[in-house]
C-alpha cells in the first residue's frame, strides 16, 4: 500500500499546476529612457541579455537585408575592433551570438553572473556605435551570406521548410526569405541604411535572465544613450495564398546527409497567431515522435512513422504575431512518399472529425510539456518574451499558458482542425520531380 501511495502522490504533484514563483521564471518589467525591459533572476550562475529587434525578413528594406544585418553585427564598433570585441568577450569567459527569425533579430550576450555591466556595455556599443567597415562587409559578411545560404540548399528538409513559408505568403512579409540569394545582390549601402533604421530604441526591447529587473534596466538607461530613438519600423502585410510548388533536388556526391536521396514534402495550411492553445494541442496529437524509446508511439504521425524507419514525420505550428502556418512535414524514399503525405493529410482530416476524452488527455499533457520545455530553455524564453515586448503585450506566464491549454476541450480541438482544412493547402515538394505527387492528389 506505501508504494501505490507514493505513486499516487507523485502523479498528483506531477499534475500541480506550476508556480512562476517556484520556477523563479517570472518577469518583471520597466522602461529605460524609452525602451522596453523585463527580467528575470532565477538564480543561476550564469546569466544572459538579449536584444530583440523588430529587423527580421518581414521588416527589411530589400531581400536579405536582415540576413545580412544578423551577420554584420558583434563586428568593429567606434571602441573596439572586431578582433578586440571577441579578445574581451573571452577573457570574460562569455558568449555572443546573433539569431534571426522571420520576425525578429536577436542579439545575445551569455556570462557569469557579476560581469553584467561590461556585456550591457557590448550590447549598447554594438547598437549604437557599430562601425559598420565596407572592409568587413567584403570579405566577412558576404562570404558568410552566400555559404548560408548553400547549406540551406543542399539540406532538403531545411530548403522545403523555408521555401513552404515563401509560397504560403507569395515571398511577401512573412514569405520573405531568412536567406540573403544571389539573384537579389545586397550593396553596402542598402545594408548600412536598414542597420540604421532598425538600430532604434523605438524598435527594440532588451531581456535578461539571471539578472534583477531594476539593475538591468539601470544598466541599459546608461550604456544605450548612445542609441538614437528612430521610429519602430513598419511590418510588410502579411496575407496567407496557400500554392503548390515543386523544387528538383539532386544530393552532392558523397552527401551524408541522413535522408538526401528521399523525398521531402510540407503540406499546411494557414494557421493562427502565436499563443493559440487549439493549435498547441492539436500539434501535439497530430505529434510524430515516439515519447519512449524503442516505442511506435500513440500519436497519428508517429504511427505512419512506425510502419517503416525510412519515413519521418512530423507536424509543425508556426505561430507568428498576426498570421500562422500549421502543417506536416514528410520525408521517405519517393515511392512511398505520395502514401505517407495521403495518410498524414487524413490524419488531420480525422482530428476535424472528434477526439477521445484519452488523445485529448494525452495532447493536453503533451502541450504543457512542450512548453514547458521550452521555456526551461534561456533561447526559448527570450524568443517568446521579446516578441511579447516588442508587439506590446505583457510577458506570458507560463502558468497562464497551462491554465489556457487546460481549458482547451476536443470540440475546439477539431474545430481548429476543421478551420485549418477549409483553407487553401500550401504544398511544397522537394526531390526527383518526376516521382513526387501533386497537391490535388493527396487531398
Amino acid at each position: 500500500m506505501s508504494v501505490v501511495s507514493r505513486s499516487t502522490a507523485s502523479l498528483r504533484a506531477a499534475r500541480a499546476p506550476l508556480s512562476l514563483s517556484t520556477s523563479r521564471r517570472s518577469f518583471t518589467t520597466a522602461n529605460a529612457d524609452g525602451i522596453r525591459v523585463a527580467a528575470a533572476d532565477d538564480g543561476a550562475q550564469t546569466a544572459a541579455i538579449t536584444v530583440a529587434l523588430n529587423a527580421g525578413p518581414r521588416f527589411e528594406s530589400s531581400p536579405g537585408a536582415a540576413h545580412a544585418l544578423k551577420t554584420f553585427a558583434f563586428k568593429s564598433t567606434e571602441k573596439r575592433s572586431a578582433l578586440a570585441l571577441i579578445r574581451e568577450t573571452e577573457l570574460y569567459g562569455g558568449a555572443l551570438s546573433a539569431t534571426l527569425s522571420k520576425e525578429h533579430l536577436f542579439l545575445t550576450a551569455e556570462f557569469l553572473r557579476g560581469d553584467e555591466e561590461f556585456f550591457v556595455e557590448i550590447l549598447g556599443e554594438v547598437l549604437g556605435k557599430s562601425s559598420f567597415l565596407r572592409h568587413e562587409y567584403d570579405e566577412v559578411v558576404v562570404p558568410s551570406l552566400s555559404d548560408e545560404y548553400q547549406i540551406n540548399q543542399s539540406t532538403p528538409a531545411a530548403l522545403a521548410l523555408e521555401d513552404f513559408t515563401q509560397t504560403a505568403y507569395r515571398q511577401r512579409g512573412l514569405g520573405a526569405s531568412l536567406y540573403a540569394t544571389p539573384v537579389s545582390p545586397l550593396s553596402y549601402d542598402t545594408v548600412t541604411s536598414y542597420a540604421k533604421a532598425a538600430f532604434a530604441k523605438s524598435n527594440l526591447a532588451v531581456l535578461g535572465t539571471g539578472i534583477d529587473a531594476s539593475k538591468l534596466s539601470s544598466l541599459v538607461g546608461k550604456h544605450f544613450k548612445s542609441i538614437s530613438a528612430g521610429s519602430a519600423l513598419s511590418p510588410a502585410p502579411s496575407k496567407y495564398f496557400g500554392g503548390e510548388n515543386r523544387i528538383a533536388y539532386l544530393p552532392p556526391h558523397g552527401s551524408d546527409f541522413p535522408r538526401a536521396h528521399d523525398a521531402h514534402l510540407v503540406l499546411g495550411f494557414e494557421g493562427a497567431p502565436l499563443g493559440s492553445p487549439e493549435l498547441a494541442v492539436l500539434r501535439a496529437h497530430l505529434g510524430g515522435q515516439a515519447s519512449v524509446k524503442w516505442n511506435d508511439g500513440l500519436s497519428a504521425l508517429s504511427k505512419i512513422s512506425a510502419s517503416n524507419s525510412t519515413i519521418s514525420a512530423n507536424a509543425f505550428n508556426l505561430g507568428y504575431s498576426e498570421a500562422g502556418l500549421f502543417g506536416v512535414q514528410l520525408s521517405a524514399p519517393h515511392a512511398k512518399i505520395a502514401e505517407v503525405a495521403k495518410a498524414a493529410a487524413q490524419a488531420i482530416k480525422a482530428s476535424a472529425d472528434s477526439l477521445s476524452s484519452e488523445e485529448l488527455a494525452r495532447a493536453v499533457a503533451k502541450a504543457k510539456f512542450e512548453t514547458a520545455s521550452a521555456l526551461e530553455n534561456r533561447a526559448g524564453v527570450h524568443t517568446l518574451a521579446g516578441s511579447h515586448l516588442l508587439s506590446g503585450s505583457p510577458v506570458t506566464t507560463l502558468e497562464e499558458v497551462f491554465s489556457k491549454l487546460e481549458g482547451v476541450n476536443a470540440s475546439a480541438v477539431s474545430s481548429a482542425a476543421g478551420k485549418l482544412l477549409k483553407s487553401k493547402p500550401t504544398v511544397v515538394a522537394v526531390g526527383d520531380v518526376h516521382k513526387l505527387p501533386y497537391a490535388d492528389e493527396l487531398l
